[in-house]
């Protein structure tokens, strides 16, 4: 991890599973804190495009987040922007315009997109716990700085064609949903009891 972020100001962090092979990645905004530091060591700068690194069955490699100029990178807000099945990124820029990032690397694997609604928890069911094969989630819109994100919580299945789902709701109330069909939007309402 340190030979990818050495030398590096990192602001918007977040592990999403941007390929959805069932294996968060890492994106990391980036951009020096001060606009001088070039000055002082020439090995920093100022100006960084995104750390953008898929993550292969446990081992990170750098890869392309597009074709991004070097930005002063701050926030990141993260959600499926198309409703496309893989997650989108738009990233603050410190005196520029936000830069949308799409994403295109889904490929032919499998998701799931869950939206929580709550009856006894809070409405959005911020607060909760999800678990789709395995993997975790938890429900919220934080983001970083000066961002939010999507409230709804995505998995990659890889070659998964179903899920199951377990929530834990604020409430106490625990959910078990069996055989739910990948490559859908899907909105879970908390059992009454």
């Amino acid at each position: 991890m340190s030979a990818l972020s050495a030398g590096s100001s990192g602001w918007g962090v977040r592990w999403e599973d941007f390929d959805n092979d069932g294996w968060k990645d890492l994106f990391v905004a980036q951009g020096h804190v001060m606009d001088n530091v070039g000055q002082m060591d020439g090995t920093l700068h100022y100006l960084e495009p995104p750390l953008f690194a898929l993550n292969s069955r446990g081992r990170l490699s750098r890869s392309d987040a597009g074709a991004v100029a070097p930005i002063a990178g701050r926030g990141a807000a993260f959600g499926d922007l198309d409703n496309d099945g893989s997650l989108d990124v738009v990233e603050t820029v410190l005196g520029g315009e936000p830069l949308l990032l799409r994403n295109a690397r889904a490929g032919g694997n499998h998701w799931l997109t869950l939206s929580l609604q709550g009856t006894r928890s809070n409405r959005d069911g911020f607060g909760a716990t999800v678990l789709a094969n395995g993997q975790c989630q938890y429900v919220n819109s934080a983001g970083s700085y000066l961002s939010a994100s999507d409230k709804r919580v995505h998995f990659g299945l890889g070659t998964a064609a179903s899920a199951t789902v377990d929530i834990s709701w604020p409430s106490g109330v625990k959910q078990h949903l069996t055989n739910v069909r990948s490559d859908q939007f899907l909105t879970v309402v908390e059992p009454a009891k």
